[in-house]
This record gives C-alpha cells, sequence and structure tokens, in this order.
C-alpha cells in the first residue's frame, strides 16, 4: 500500500491525491491482508465502495476536506501519513495582526526587519510549510550545497515535503556548533540560513533595495533576496529593513514577497 503527502488545508491538492489514492485502492488490499481489493470494500458499511465513496470513512465530512483517513487501518492518515491525534492536533490558523505567524512560533510574519530569526517557524506538516519563506529557505539549501538536482528553481517550489526536511537537518547537523538536526526552521536555524548569504550589490540608499545571493558555487552571482534599506534620521548611517524574493531569471530585477503567503505558480 502506497501513501501519499499532501499539507494539511490545501483542499485542491488534497482532492487530486484522494484521487489518485483511491484509484490505487482497487487495486491492493487492506493492512490485514483482505482478499478483496480496499478500494473495492465498504468502509463505512454505506454500500458504496471505497474507491467512489466521498465519505469512505463515514464520519460526515467529505475525505477531500477530512483532517485523518485511514481505510487501511495503519493508525495513519491515507495523504499526510499523520497519526490521528496529529492531524487533529494541527490547526491552521488565519495570520492578522493581533495572531502574528498564527498558529505557529516567531514574531514576523513577512520579513519586515533585518533579521530572519524571528520569522514564522517553518516545518514540514506545519502552518507554514507551504509558503514563501519555504521558497527562500529552500533557496539557500540549495546553493549551500545540501539540495537535490541541478536547478534551485526545481528545488526551491514552495513546498517543504520529505526532501526539503531532509535537506534542512542536514544543514543543521553541519553547523558549528551543530544545530538540533529536527529540520524545523526556528530562530537558530533562521538565523544560521541567513548567515549564509552574501551581498552581491549595493542599492540607493531609500530607493533601491541591496541585493544577495551566493558568490560562489552553482548559484554564483544570481539574485537570490532583496533588503530594503533606509538613512538613519541624522544622516550619519543606513538602517537594515524587510527582505523580499528576486524572481527567478531573466525577471530578477522583480521582487515577490518572503512571508507566509503561499506561493502562486513558479515564481
Amino acid at each position: 500500500m502506497v501513501k501519499m503527502y499532501s499539507r494539511l488545508g490545501n483542499v485542491a491538492g488534497r482532492t487530486l491525491l484522494v484521487a489518485a489514492l483511491t484509484g490505487m485502492l482497487a487495486g491492493c488490499g487492506g493492512s490485514s491482508g483482505d482478499t478483496v481489493p480496499l478500494g473495492e470494500q465498504d468502509f463505512d458499511g454505506d454500500t458504496i465502495i471505497n474507491s467512489e465513496d466521498p465519505d469512505a470513512d463515514g464520519d460526515d465530512i467529505l475525505d477531500t476536506e477530512d483532517n485523518f483517513v485511514d481505510l487501511d487501518s495503519d493508525g495513519l492518515d491515507d495523504i499526510t501519513l499523520q497519526t490521528e491525534a496529529e492531524a487533529n492536533g494541527t490547526q491552521f490558523v488565519d495570520v492578522s495582526p493581533d495572531n502574528v505567524c498564527g498558529s505557529e512560533d516567531g514574531l514576523d510574519n513577512s520579513s519586515e526587519n533585518d533579521p530572519w530569526n524571528d520569522n514564522c517557524v517553518v516545518k514540514r506538516f506545519g502552518q507554514f510549510a507551504d509558503s514563501l519563506f519555504a521558497v527562500g529557505i529552500q533557496r539557500v539549501l540549495f546553493c549551500d550545497g545540501y539540495g537535490s538536482g541541478t536547478d534551485y528553481t526545481a528545488f526551491a517550489d514552495g513546498e517543504i515535503g520529505p526532501g526539503s526536511e531532509a535537506a534542512i537537518k542536514a544543514f543543521q547537523s553541519a553547523q558549528v556548533p551543530p544545530l538540533v538536526d529536527d529540520g524545523i526552521v526556528g530562530p537558530a536555524t533562521w538565523g544560521a540560513l541567513q548567515g549564509r548569504i552574501v551581498q552581491l550589490a549595493f542599492g540607493q540608499v531609500g530607493v533601491t533595495p541591496d541585493t544577495w545571493g551566493f558568490d560562489t558555487g552553482v548559484c554564483a552571482d544570481i539574485p537570490m533576496f532583496y533588503q530594503e534599506t533606509s538613512a538613519s534620521p541624522d544622516n550619519s548611517g543606513v538602517i537594515l529593513g524587510g527582505w523580499t524574493l528576486a524572481k527567478d531569471q531573466p525577471n530578477t530585477d522583480q521582487e515577490t514577497p518572503f512571508s507566509y503567503e503561499e506561493p502562486f505558480g513558479r515564481l
């Protein structure tokens, strides 16, 4: 029995995966070794076989919108691979000025100041597993040698799945001293990620942002991030401000938010 993952709360993605899953169910038995394929069984006894039943587990919640559906009875949700306690314990809360970062830790939901270590916490299955924050994290990981493939734009898809989680853990372990390799991008890991990028070009203070990225390796000299700057009140120095993401080549002069928001299309 093959299980699949989709971010909780993403109804469209879950719909597609449930459709694919029920198709597979028609060709495999349950975890107990039933001879009748699971897709042809009737889990909730409503005379509709699982592969055709929009509420196969009979809990009065459409399976495409249900946090926990376990038709193969292995104790894990058939889509997210979470236990029932984990699935129902994950509450996604709208971000607002009074509820910064929703239900996750953090103080800055749009990287509006210089340090990254107060950005929202990002982790697999978390509130911001599918976000523009994730895109920035993945860019740094890939360009620093922890991503897979040959193209940072493909690796940095904005969704923290198993590959990205493994890359985060490897990055955490490689720090000196090592960080806790839990795959969670909290304050310490955010700070370490920010420490890996370098300034590629100066902007005009108060007018155009500075450009940041990597000056060596596979991503050398490709704009990855922009940072706003402003003059100090007495014009004696520069105040470092918030961050945005540079769009992919060839539109690197364009920018998009570096925030909790979900990515829409390819950056």
